[in-house]
């Protein structure tokens, strides 16, 4: 009789779930992603009691009074069952145990970090199997201590436990890098009465070997399976052996005929991970699938004598024919609801069929009728059906879509808050730890530069459980938690006064993300919102995100925001938003992140140059070129040749500058260990080019990263290595590809030189060809610049502004006044003693001429001190009033009230003596370009210099020197410059006067 299939029913959350009977068989265990541990007294258990043993659980194994659990601490736990209390220890491994096998003489437990262990029940000693070259995926262990295990490197070993002796390797099977992603396990089987037989899943099939001569014995094929099988199990009896495929069909056969069992078909098209059946060999197994879902397959053979299964078979004929009456009702009804051709070829289908005593179309036409949807036929007769029963005339079942679990949100550069001891962030400014024990709590802060900051350690009595460092800030953000609201917490590392702020989240807001920069700190909360601060407490803006936050980052005035822009199907659709703070001006560009093919996202952050750069499970790392709104690969973990199938990379920082990555292996393990300290590691980018091995593609990788990515000296390295490929390209007698070369490239500094190389080889007609672009790139460029200019002067806010904040800085006048404090000296009371500039050639003044002079025509009581009798330099003189430098009031009403004392220049430019060149040449470029419209930037910048020079006072005493317009003398007079210094010299070097 044909078995039957319980629906699949919730069992755990989505991912990887394990089944396994209690060794009685009265109940069923089953454990999930979500770290249950739950005891089912039969599928229709509605509430099975449930224990949460860990973060994550991946196999549990039942014997007498204790089972075994394997989670994600990297060991396999014991307990007392069923009361679940801890009883010990059995394995530790450096990544979690993915699979576990014993009888009656050993017990053996596999791990993703590729090694099998294997503890003897007897004496309690204990080995472990290496050399593997994977994770390892499924194992068995049978009578004759045989332990048969499948690795991920699509290989199926077989040891002898006793000896430990490597009996048998086969090949061919499916890879996989790691057990997460793992969907064909191979799981092998042993025949469970004598062990001689070994049966595993391949392709289609399963093999049946012999484990003496290892000989093919059998193969069972189901010729109507349409996928591959992932998982096979004997019977406890080996009489029957069943297999699960990746689209959640259950094959059965019977192993002394090979005869396949008929049974229903499957609810879900879910592959299946797990097969188990019940030790009372009742013809009963359970199953669970990738969905975190278990079901069971019953009534698939029947033990009992003839008489027996007699009466049962007319129990089921008696119920069969009471059912066959109860549905004649419904029948008539769905066969009036049919067309008339449909109903003619039903009863054709139906007089065929009288004989047929196996015939089911029936059975097939109630159970579309009944399908869980519904879906109309179109356009129908009108013939006494209204639009209710048109809407159930024709229905079918429909595959329920499969559904896939969106990233939940994550901390870069962290490991799990279920770690006793874990890193809350770990990045190039320092290193965060949380020791969460029976007798700590507590967050530890490191700084790699401690001449910079001391180490900081904080009683963690907020429960904080995500952190963002910078070079200036400290921010850590708690949960919400016992009734506590969630809250962000700021250190200042560099400030004086109160160094800590915090702010409480609204309402029942939590916190889901933090991150933080020497200017900003940002969270990001549950109800898809962005909380943004000043790196010194003030509450900035309050930002919407239009979709599920995963993760955050900061660089100085930027900030980008990780979210999901789309539901995830096989891949996660993620999106940046790169934000930059500059005032209270805020402006954003969104991106689409490229993850790698079913990968997720682990880390996000930016480089030392300011660029975005994201990485994901799948070991690619890309960083965004802004200019070119692109994303560069730049590195693959698979490049790493020290990094082993179940290792893991974790990455720390990534320079732009110095081309490298510095991260962490994780041998085994997903993050790294808090004790022993980790060593990090540096890497150097490695794009994908095609053929690294020649010179040129070589020189093609350099002159890449030349150009899109921010490398020290990157024209430098782009002039180099472009003239190394266009000789490259002549030695090779490939002028058009040089040529081409040169005018991808497209830069005015680039053709002298290739120029001047094709002359000197005497490519003359190359040279020539090369000579017009030279005026072609240069207009490109300063349209380029001038473009660039307006660019940044218009989008103040843009990526990549901070590049041109200095210049803008540079070429803004500052009108601001500047307030000085007044010195005690510069005071000027009225005085009629005091002598002006008209007396001073009279010899006499009086109390209404000193009083009707001000301004330029004042003067000043020490004005027969010069310079060098005072001391000041000849700047400092320069800039003190005196008799030979003082100007007329017409040139101080023509100059708008300038300071009397700067020195006028009869030039174009304005030149004052403090001045640097580059300043002046910005003030007075368009004068310039005006002036000699043909020159180039070059030789524009040389003009500028004669002139800036020619303008500047010439010696130390040009600024006392007075112009021949004043009557003044050209010369100072000997005597007032080589006079000796007196007394009064010494204390007139405390005397200011200000000027104007």
């Amino acid at each position: 009789m044909p078995f039957k299939r319980s629906p699949m029913r919730y069992a755990h959350i989505m991912g990887y779930t394990s089944v396994t009977y209690q060794d009685d068989g009265n109940c069923i265990i089953s454990v999930g992603y979500d770290g249950d541990f739950r005891i089912w007294n039969g599928i229709g258990d509605d509430d099975p009691p449930t224990v949460c043993v860990g973060e994550h659980v991946w196999a549990a194994l039942q014997y007498g009074d204790r089972v075994l659990v394997a989670t994600d601490l990297n060991t396999v736990q014991a307990y007392k069952y069923p009361s679940l209390d801890k009883d010990g220890i059995e394995f530790r491994f450096t990544a979690f145990v993915t699979c576990m096998a014993k009888n009656k003489r050993f017990i053996a437990a596999g791990s993703e970090d590729a090694t099998i262990k294997v503890l003897s029940v007897d004496d309690g000693e204990q080995f472990e199997l290496e050399n593997l070259e994977g994770p390892v995926l499924s194992m068995d262990a049978s009578k004759q201590d045989l332990l048969a295990a499948s690795i991920g490197d699509g290989k199926l070993h077989i040891w002898d436990m006793k000896t430990k002796e490597l009996k048998k390797t086969i090949h061919d099977l499916p890879k996989v890098k790691s057990f997460e992603a793992v969907v064909h396990f191979s799981s092998p089987t042993f025949e469970p009465k004598k062990g001689n037989l070994l049966a595993y899943p391949n392709g289609k099939e399963v093999i049946l070997l012999n484990t003496t001569t290892w000989d093919v014995v059998k193969k069972f094929v189901n010729p109507k399976l349409s996928t591959t099988l992932t998982v096979c199990r004997f019977s406890p009896m080996g009489d029957y052996l069943a297999a699960g495929s990746e689209s959640g069909d259950i094959c059965i056969w019977d192993c002394e005929t090979g005869k396949l069992v008929e049974g229903d078909k499957p609810y879900d098209a879910n592959p299946i991970t797990k097969l188990v059946w019940n030790p009372k060999n009742n013809g009963e197994l359970a199953l669970s699938d990738g969905n975190g879902q278990v079901g069971t397959v019953t009534d698939i053979f029947v033990e009992g004598g003839e008489d027996d299964a007699e009466g049962a078979d007319i129990v089921a004929m008696a119920e069969k024919e009471d059912d066959d009456e109860d549905d004649d009702a419904f029948d008539d009804l769905f066969n009036a609801h049919l067309k008339p051709d449909e109903r003619d070829s039903e009863n054709d289908a139906s007089g065929d069929d009288e004989g047929n005593e196996n015939c089911i179309e029936l059975e097939k036409l109630k159970s579309q009728v009944m399908g869980p949807t519904q879906k109309s036929d179109g356009a129908m007769s009108d013939a006494g059906f209204d639009d209710d029963d048109r809407g159930t005339v024709r229905s079918e079942r429909l595959a329920v879509a499969k559904s896939y679990p969106q990233q939940h949100p994550f901390q870069p550069s962290s490991t799990p808050n279920s770690l006793e001891h874990c890193y809350l962030v770990y990045n190039h400014v320092g290193i965060v730890r949380r020791h969460a024990t029976d007798k700590e709590n507590s967050i530890e802060v490191e700084f790699h530069d401690s001449q910079q900051h001391h180490g900081i350690h904080l009683n963690n009595f907020l429960n904080h459980t995500m952190a963002g460092l910078s070079e200036t800030v400290l921010a850590m953000a708690c949960p919400n938690e016992d009734g506590n609201p969630s809250k962000i917490v700021c250190i200042n590392q560099a400030a004086f006064g109160k160094r800590e702020w915090t702010y409480t989240m609204p309402g029942c807001e939590e916190i889901i993300a933090v991150t933080a920069s020497d200017k900003i700190v940002v969270v990001a909360t549950d109800s898809r919102l962005l909380r943004v601060y000043t790196a010194r407490g003030t509450q900035r803006e309050v930002i919407a995100v239009a979709g599920p936050i995963v993760a955050l980052a900061a660089y100085g005035d930027h900030f980008l925001v990780a979210y999901h822009s789309a539901p995830a199907n096989e891949d996660q659709h993620i999106s940046l938003m790169i934000v930059t703070c500059v005032n209270f001006k805020l402006r954003c560009r969104e991106v689409r992140v490229p993850l790698t093919a079913g990968s997720e996202m682990q880390w996000v952050g930016y480089s030392d140059r300011g660029s975005p750069a994201v990485y994901d499970t799948a070991g690619m790392l890309n960083i965004y070129h802004a200019t070119s709104n692109l994303w560069l690969p730049i590195y693959n973990a698979e490049y790493l040749q020290t990094k082993g199938a179940s290792d893991h990379l974790f990455i720390i920082k990534v320079s732009e500058s110095t081309q490298h990555v510095q991260l962490v292996l994780c041998r085994g393990s997903k993050y790294p260990l808090t004790t022993p300290k980790p060593i990090p590691m540096e890497v150097k980018f490695a794009l994908p080019m095609c053929d690294l091995e020649s010179e040129k593609e070589c020189l093609e990788d350099d002159l890449v990263r030349s150009l899109y990515l921010k490398v020290n000296d990157a024209d430098k390295l782009m002039k180099e290595t472009a003239v190394k490929l266009f000789a490259l390209a002549c030695k090779n007698e490939c002028e058009q590809r040089a040529k081409e070369l040169v005018e991808t490239i497209a830069s005015s500094h680039l053709i002298p030189l290739v120029i001047k190389y094709a002359s000197k080889i005497r490519r003359y007609h190359l040279a020539d060809s090369l000579a017009p672009l030279l005026p072609t790139f240069q207009e490109q460029e300063v349209q380029e610049e001038k473009m660039e200019q307006e660019s940044v002067r218009e989008n103040a806010a843009i990526v990549n502004e901070l590049q041109h904040i200095n210049l803008e800085a540079i070429t803004k006048k500052d009108t601001t006044p500047k307030i000085k404090p007044l010195p005690v000296g510069t005071k000027k009371p009225t005085n009629p003693f005091r002598k002006s500039t008209a007396a001073a050639t009279d010899g006499i003044s009086s109390p209404a001429s000193s009083s009707g002079h001000t301004g330029a025509n004042s003067s000043n009581p020490l004005e027969h001190l010069t310079g060098k009798a005072i001391g000041f330099s000849a700047s400092r003189s320069s800039s003190g009033p005196s008799v030979g430098s003082k100007l007329t009031s017409s040139s101080v009403d023509a100059t708008g009230g300038q300071d009397e004392n700067r020195p006028q220049n009869s030039g174009g430019g304005t030149s004052t003596p403090g001045m640097k060149f580059l300043p002046w040449f910005e003030l007075n470029r368009d004068d310039l370009q005006r002036k000699h419209p043909e020159a180039d930037e070059q030789q524009l910048i040389k003009i500028g210099m004669r002139e800036f020079k020619a303008q500047q006072p010439k010696g130390a005493s040009s600024g006392a020197a007075s112009s021949p317009a004043d009557g003044g003398s050209a010369k100072r007079k000997l005597d007032e410059s080589d006079a000796p210094e007196s007394g009064v010299s010494k204390l007139a070097k405390f005397g200011f006067v200000k000027s104007g």
